[in-house]
């Protein structure tokens, strides 16, 4: 009985794997996961309508040219001098200016719309304070688009 014992002890003795449950719930797992995931959005075809290329501006359109005004030093105690690129050379002073924008920005006349870019340009003299009072004077006018440009 002994080496009919030991024939049974090897047969019945060893550690394995069955592979079928294991199989089954891989494929269990694929069909949850495709099951739960969305793959349309990424399959999207989005839609793109391109302008016309004969399209031509029309001359009544508003320019986005920024307006540049240029700040340099006033007398001594004084005002600084404004310089407006374009054809307002009339305009000499941070409060002509601002009554300028005031008349000309769209909520009140018909020139420019109120986010319209406008740049100050300070010399390399002009004082600080100056160029703030410019930079006031532009913003009391109606301008929202007001930016601060290096004059190096």
């Amino acid at each position: 009985m002994r080496p009919h014992a030991r024939a049974t002890r090897r047969r019945g003795g060893g550690i394995g794997l069955h592979m079928a449950p294991m199989i089954d719930v891989v494929f269990l797992l694929l069909v949850y996961f495709m099951v739960a995931t969305d793959f349309s959005p990424a399959e999207e075809v989005f839609r793109l309508d391109l302008p016309a290329a004969a399209a031509a501006a029309s001359p009544l359109d508003l320019q986005e040219a920024p307006l540049r005004v240029q700040v340099l030093p006033g007398p001594e105690g004084g005002p600084p001098q404004v310089t407006v690129e374009g054809p307002w050379s009339d305009l000499q002073t941070p409060d002509e200016l601002r009554v300028f924008l005031a008349g000309a920005v769209v909520p009140r006349g018909d020139l420019f719309l109120a986010d319209h870019p406008i740049i100050i340009v300070p010399g390399p003299e002009t004082p600080w304070s100056q160029v703030i009072d410019t930079f006031n004077a532009v913003v009391a006018g109606g301008c929202t688009n007001v930016t601060l440009e290096s004059s190096l």
